[in-house]
């Protein structure tokens, strides 16, 4: 478990009690606003205010840039650019707020696909699991789950202002929301997922 502000990281464990406690804590060359595992010893980070929208930090602190991805020439606030990675397709989604798109990128060949659609509508958060990514558009209320090539294959209504943060399990059977309109009205949501 982790949990970030700014430039620093904090690697939390959790027992079987539900007890958490400070591992560690990283201090990051740029702030961060998104954090996703990346393999078992590093995970990426989403950027704000840095022109690499996305960087692996390890365990260890130790920051690398993703050398085969080019970002767009640009810089996002806080809050206007979120990824996730799926580790076995090897692919990062990365949400541009403003411009209401999702960049999916193939680490290795280091390709890209920009998916936009009146569906998604200032995106927000970003998950990933079972060559799905699902993504919290703010605007029409709704989680748009997509294929990892871009195709859009279902909007899940969630009934709530503002849906802001999302997590799938990894067999996709259930998602959960966190939203509110500014601190206001803060719900979270468990939702059982049905087949697309």
């Amino acid at each position: 478990m982790y949990f970030f502000r700014g430039r620093k990281i904090a690697l939390m464990s959790v027992d079987g009690k539900s007890s958490i406690t400070l591992m560690k804590t990283l201090q990051t060359s740029t702030e961060v606003f998104s954090i996703c595992p990346y393999d078992v010893n590093r995970f990426i980070v989403g950027t704000v205010g840095d022109r690499r929208h996305a960087r692996v930090i390890g365990l260890n602190g130790q920051e690398s840039d993703i050398l085969s991805l080019t970002f767009p020439d640009k810089t996002y606030d806080t809050g206007d650019c979120r990824c996730t990675y799926l580790p076995s397709d090897g692919v990062l989604a990365v949400t541009d707020c403003n411009e209401h798109t999702v960049q999916l990128y193939q680490i290795g060949p280091g390709t890209s696909r920009t998916v936009k659609d009146d569906r998604i509508q200032c995106p927000g958060g970003i998950c990933g699991a079972q060559g799905r990514v699902f993504v919290a558009s703010w605007v029409t209320k709704t989680v748009v789950e997509m294929t990892i090539q871009g195709e859009i294959v279902k909007c899940h209504e969630v009934g709530m202002e503002g849906p802001y943060t999302i997590s799938v399990t990894q067999d996709g059977g259930h998602m959960v929301m966190a939203g509110g309109v500014y601190g206001v009205d803060a719900t979270i949501k468990l939702f059982k997922m049905e087949n697309a």
